[in-house]
């Protein structure tokens, strides 16, 4: 049986486009909650939605509270959020929506069943229901968009493209495993690990350390503070994905031992 699958569109008028696409979710046994780009608005729901899909249109990108909020939701709770392009275009709600944030766009014209089909296969393929979460740290929109994309058929991933960011999520929910970037601005990936062990309810998250250093010095430094890895960000892809895939493996048969003991 299909699980409820639940999205909000955030518009500021209804309009034909509006309509038609809600039309096509609901025929695709999808719930639809219809928004203003309005924090209050959007929050009534922000514990329910599966994806959030925001039409474009109307100036929309004036409204800067909402988009933020709007931001902090696709970045730091990992929630897809998917761009219907107005007459407009993109550009201006971009300098606030940033790209590591937004799942997918769809250029105007708008194939209005095309955007349905691909975000229906997107929450098909995308439960995060079972799957185990990874808060993956970088400053780099690319490498958290990569990353996305190399892990999310497996694993639940979410993105924090800051040290501050990271930790205002582990303080509502601990992730299984903390994909760590080592050279990030303010606060870099030796702070942050810093941060995480001195807290008592954090201070066990396993920690990989995934970056562009590879130096002896960068490791040596880190060592103390019982990191589970260190992966190299030039690594091809497959192999990132290999090294998660055998961390978990290894933390599943340590989780049976510890339950037989």
């Amino acid at each position: 049986m299909t699980a409820e699958r639940n999205v909000i569109i955030v518009r500021i008028i209804e309009g034909y486009l509006v309509g038609s696409l809600e039309r096509r979710l609901l025929e695709k046994k999808i719930k639809v909650k219809k928004v203003g780009a309005d924090v209050s608005e959007i929050g009534r729901f922000n514990d329910e939605m599966d994806a959030i899909i925001v039409y474009v249109g109307n100036n929309i990108h004036e409204k800067t509270e909402a988009l933020v909020y709007l931001k902090d939701l696709g970045i730091e709770k990992g929630i897809p959020i998917f761009l219907i392009e107005g007459d407009n275009g993109l550009t201006d709600i971009l300098r606030v929506l940033p790209e590591a944030a937004i799942t997918q766009s769809f250029p105007h014209p708008v194939d209005i069943k095309e955007a349905t089909n691909v975000i229906n296969s997107y929450l098909i393929q995308n439960d995060k229901t079972n799957m185990r979460k990874i808060l993956v740290v970088d400053d780099s929109g690319p490498m958290l968009r990569n990353l996305r994309e190399w892990l999310g058929e497996k694993y639940n991933v979410i993105p924090a493209n800051s040290g501050a960011m990271a930790m205002k999520y582990i303080s509502r929910e601990v992730p299984d495993l903390i994909l760590l970037d080592y050279e990030m601005p303010v606060v870099n990936g030796k702070q942050v690990l810093e941060m995480i062990r001195t807290e008592i309810d954090f201070s066990s998250i396993p920690v990989i350390f995934l970056t562009g250093k590879n130096d002896k010095e960068s490791v040596a430094s880190v060592m103390g503070l019982k990191p589970q890895g260190y992966l190299l960000k030039t690594l091809p892809p497959q192999e990132i994905v290999r090294s998660i895939d055998d961390f978990f493996v290894k933390l599943e048969n340590e989780e049976k031992q510890k339950k037989l003991w």
